[in-house]
């Protein structure tokens, strides 16, 4: 079994996340996915590909246009594909995930990445190359911030006495964590405080061969391989039988949008789901 889910630019020229929101509901799918930049340094726009620079300069906040997707909904999951904490005051970032958690009911599933040094070194004072030893710092102070009624957390970046930290999210006891890395080193990193892994199928030549070592790792941490999350963003306009393909890989969730043909006409969105739809039942 394999779910499908559609990532959004998530720009002022899509669809807004409510209407997208009930199209992806209306046809089966899973989720609605969107990702972040709280900014990009003028500096650095060289490095991102040409054809996306004009959108993710424009990208709307993810938990806002989340929230607004979740309160038109009432079974779809929505997602970050991804949300960068790095670069987010920590206690802010937690009330916001159980907010929308809870607003939700439950529905909100966490990708979380790094995004570009540049944006990073913007930012936040945390050295590009301790980036994942941050994260996974940050990870463990947010899931006491979660959890504890008297939150405290002393780590190598972040540390703070005890606080009240409330709401609680609704998911205990917080909501999915998936790990946007592709690296095999980051990987690894991650596998540790991490429920489930989301990379690009675009950077693997072989995504089977990489599953197979993400599972070996994981086994090899103690983790149950079985029980992590694995989701996978398919760049373009992949053919039904890819899609088959991965559910045979044991893959949990495929979401589809990333790079897609005329992707950057909104007018388009709406048939590129109803091409999907059709499939969505067999490959449940």
């Amino acid at each position: 079994m394999v779910d499908l889910g559609f990532v959004s630019l998530n720009t002022p020229r899509d669809l807004r996340p409510d209407v997208l929101a009930r199209e992806l509901e209306d046809r089966g799918f899973e989720s609605l996915w969107v990702g972040e930049h709280p900014q990009i340094p003028v500096a650095a726009g060289d490095q991102v590909p040409g054809g996306l620079l004009k959108s993710q300069k424009q990208m709307w906040d993810p938990m806002l246009s989340l929230l607004a997707a979740a309160q038109a909904t009432t079974t779809l999951r929505v997602g970050t594909s991804v949300v960068l904490p790095l670069e987010r005051e920590i206690f802010t970032f937690a009330k916001e995930v159980a907010t929308l958690d809870q607003l939700s009911d439950g529905r909100l599933v966490l990708g979380v990445g790094v995004g570009m040094r540049a944006e990073l070194e913007v930012g936040s004072a945390i050295a590009w190359r301790d980036r994942y030893r941050a994260l996974a710092d940050m990870v463990a102070a947010l899931k006491t911030l979660w959890a504890d009624d008297e939150a405290e957390h002393h780590g190598e970046f972040y540390g703070f006495a005890p606080v009240w930290s409330d709401p609680k999210p609704h998911q205990q006891p917080h909501p999915p964590l998936l790990a946007a890395t592709t690296g095999p080193k980051a990987t690894r990193d991650c596998l540790a405080w991490a429920d489930g892994w989301l990379p690009g199928d675009a950077a693997f030549r072989d995504l089977g061969g990489a599953l197979t070592d993400y599972r070996r790792t994981a086994e090899e941490l103690g983790r149950d391989p079985d029980k992590l999350d694995i989701t996978v963003m398919a760049w373009g306009d992949p053919k039904p039988e890819r899609l088959h393909r991965y559910r045979e890989l044991g893959i949990t969730r495929v979401v589809l949008g990333g790079g897609r043909r005329d992707g950057d006409d909104p007018s388009t969105t709406l048939s590129y789901l109803d091409r999907y739809a059709a499939v969505i039942d067999e490959l449940r």
